[in-house]
C-alpha cells in the first residue's frame, strides 16, 4: 500500500488494485512526470496475476481535472524548444492512456467529482465507468486551444457515435451525470455515498469470472472495431481454442455442472 501522502495510492484486496488519484489540491490534476508514473502503475498492475481488475477513482471531491502544468518548469522548457521536443512530451504525457487501453484486466473509472481534460479520457479510457451524481465530464481541450489528447478521439466516437462525438468535442462544454448516462459516457449513476459499495460489488463480480476469458473477450471487443469480420473470427478462433486448453475452461465446466461458483486460477 502507499503512503497515505503519495500523489497516486494504490490498495489490493480480494483481487482488485484500486488506485487513487490524491492530489485534492489541485482538483487530482496530474503533472507529466505523475502521468508517466500512472502509466507505469498500470503497467504493474498488468503484470501481476493476483490484480484480476483494476479500480481507478480520485480522492475528495474531484476524479482527475486533468493536467498540471503549474511549476514544472522542464516542462515550460520543452514545450519551448521547438516541435520534436513537444511531441516528445506529448508521447511521455499520454502513455498512461496507451497502458491502461493495452491493460488486459477489466478495468474500471469510478468518477466523484469532475473529470476533464485528460482526467476525462482516463475515465473514459476504462472499461467500465460508475458516475456519482456529482460527477462531471468535460472535453475541456478546444477551450485550451487544443485538440483532444488522452485518447479522446478514438473513445468518444466509439461510445456516442461520430456527431455527438464531434459536438462534446466542439463545445468543450461541462456534461453532468445524468447527460454522460444518456449519452452512454457511463455505465450507471449512484449516489455520491454509495459509489465505492456500487464499484466494489461489480468489480467483485469481475474478479471472480475467468481471467484468460476476460482478458480475450477485452481485446477482441477493443479491436473489432477496426477488423473485419473474418479477423474477428480468426482472432476468436486462435484464443478460444486457448482457452479450451485451460485449467480455467476445466474448473469452469466442473463449477457449472456442480452448481458452484468457479475457482479461477488464469492457467
Amino acid at each position: 500500500m502507499a503512503h497515505r501522502d503519495a500523489p497516486i495510492q494504490i490498495e489490493r484486496a480480494d483481487g482488485i488494485a484500486t488506485i487513487t488519484l490524491h492530489r485534492p489540491e489541485s482538483r487530482n490534476a496530474l503533472t507529466p512526470e505523475l502521468f508517466a508514473a500512472l502509466g507505469s502503475l498500470f503497467q504493474e498492475v498488468a503484470a501481476n496475476p493476483e490484480d484480476r481488475v483494476m479500480v481507478l477513482t480520485g480522492s475528495g471531491d474531484a476524479f482527475c481535472s486533468g493536467a498540471d502544468l503549474s511549476g514544472s518548469a522542464d516542462a515550460a522548457k520543452q514545450l519551448s524548444e521547438g516541435p520534436i521536443s513537444r511531441a516528445q512530451w506529448t508521447r511521455k504525457t499520454t502513455a498512461a492512456a496507451l497502458a491502461l487501453h493495452d491493460l488486459p484486466k477489466p478495468t474500471i473509472a469510478a468518477v466523484n467529482g469532475v473529470a476533464a481534460g485528460g482526467g476525462c479520457n482516463l475515465a473514459l479510457g476504462c472499461d467500465i465507468v460508475f458516475a456519482a451524481a456529482s460527477a462531471r465530464f468535460a472535453e475541456v481541450f478546444v477551450n485550451r486551444g487544443l485538440g483532444l489528447d488522452y485518447g479522446g478521439s478514438w473513445l468518444l466516437p466509439r461510445l456516442v457515435g461520430l456527431q455527438r462525438a464531434k459536438d462534446i468535442a466542439f463545445r468543450g462544454d461541462l456534461l453532468d451525470a445524468q447527460e454522460a448516462l444518456e449519452l452512454g459516457l457511463v455505465l450507471e449513476v449512484v449516489s455520491d455515498h454509495q459509489l465505492a459499495k456500487r464499484v466494489s460489488e461489480y468489480a467483485r463480480t469481475l474478479a471472480a469470472k475467468p481471467p484468460i476469458a476476460l482478458a480475450d473477450i477485452k481485446q477482441g471487443l477493443n479491436r473489432a472495431t477496426s477488423w473485419t469480420f473474418e479477423e474477428s473470427i480468426g482472432f476468436e478462433n486462435e484464443r478460444q481454442a486457448a482457452c479450451l486448453g485451460s485449467s480455467d475452461f476445466r474448473e469452469a465446466m466442473k463449477a457449472w455442472m456442480q452448481k458452484r461458483p468457479g475457482d479461477y486460477t488464469g492457467h
